[in-house]
């Protein structure tokens, strides 16, 4: 499953417009914001369809489901295909390695309900995480999805550059940011970002941390969260190291005419193969690498080829314009 997929819901006292592009979007916020009911009107209007007073619509060929602790998941799974399916936090096994285990490989869009958004076994983008509001337009009132996060333009001097990356990434960042002035040191991977950080804090002024944000949804509320008590920290959330290389000018060239693999993933990421974008990134620049640069990208060490001063540049241009602040 792909592509991006819009769903109206409206039923006579709230109307609903969403907008998924990714194989798992999470939808946070505080209680009465409208989480609950969204899922409570899918529910009634897939179990009474027009009876219920419900209108809904999908722009797509896409289906609808809603899971719940009754639901036989193991079979659901298995044999959906083209869904979006939605599940309350409350569903128990949701927080189960076996069920994030066969959602990642299932054939279908996940819409996840939760206030934490803490699941460790399930990667997701810090750009599929969500808040609904609620606006008056006209005479009635629309909620929708908004991203929770978005990226700014910053730049600054930094003493400390902390890569999620501990390979390739890392690699790349030694080689654009190490100085005198600025030391480069390597997480070891997205759950141990905030670990290292709190090891290391009070040793430096200021702190860039430079994460593969198509991943790093459940880690990023308490990282941000340590921030605004220390207010030394900027972390900047690139899709991933390889959508940054996809993005050099020297390999745009390789991809279609509007670089859409890099601009519209959505329409290119097939759910089924990648949970994340950035495991289709990584294949993407094996692929343009290999037929086109005489060598195969691998994660575990970065060729000589990118360490030069133009790519370094390209590099920290985009590592600036991808700093993350919350919405408000």
């Amino acid at each position: 499953m792909k592509g991006k997929h819009i769903i109206n819901i409206v039923s006579r006292k709230a109307r609903y417009i969403l907008e998924l592009e990714r194989k798992i979007s999470v939808i946070k916020g505080n209680s009465g914001t409208g989480k609950t009911t969204l899922i409570r009107l899918v529910s009634e209007y897939l179990e009474y369809g027009k009876k219920s007073g419900i209108k809904l619509t999908v722009d797509s060929s896409a289906s609808l489901g809603v899971l719940t602790n009754s639901s036989e998941w193991e079979k659901i799974l298995s044999s959906v295909h083209d869904m979006v399916l939605f599940i309350d936090e409350d569903v128990n096994y949701l927080y189960t390695e076996a069920f994030q285990k066969e959602l990642k490989i299932a054939d279908c869009y996940a819409v996840i309900v939760s206030r934490s958004g803490m699941f460790a076994g399930l990667p997701y983008s810090v750009f599929g995480i969500y808040e609904l509001i609620t606006e008056r337009r006209g005479y009635s009132t629309v909620t929708s999805m908004y991203r929770l996060y978005h990226e700014e333009h910053m730049e600054g001097d930094f003493d400390l550059v902390l890569t999620e990356d501990t390979n390739s990434g890392f690699e790349m960042a030694k080689y654009a940011f190490q100085s005198d002035k600025t030391e480069v040191k390597p997480a070891g991977g997205n759950s141990s970002v905030l670990e290292k950080i709190e090891g290391i804090e009070q040793q430096f002024k200021n702190m860039c941390v430079i994460v593969d944000g198509a991943a790093f949804g459940s880690f990023i509320e308490p990282v941000l969260k340590y921030n605004e008590v220390k207010g030394n920290i900027m972390v900047s959330a690139p899709e991933s190291f390889e959508y940054v290389v996809l993005s050099f000018n020297e390999l745009k060239r390789y991809l279609s005419s509007d670089c859409g693999e890099l601009f519209r993933t959505y329409d290119f990421c097939e759910g089924k193969e990648y949970t994340t974008w950035e495991q289709y990134y990584e294949d993407l620049l094996r692929q343009v690498t290999s037929e086109h640069l005489g060598f195969t990208y691998t994660k575990r060490k970065l060729n000589s080829w990118f360490l030069n001063t133009n790519c370094s540049k390209q590099f920290l241009d985009i590592v600036f314009r991808s700093f993350v602040r919350r919405r408000g």
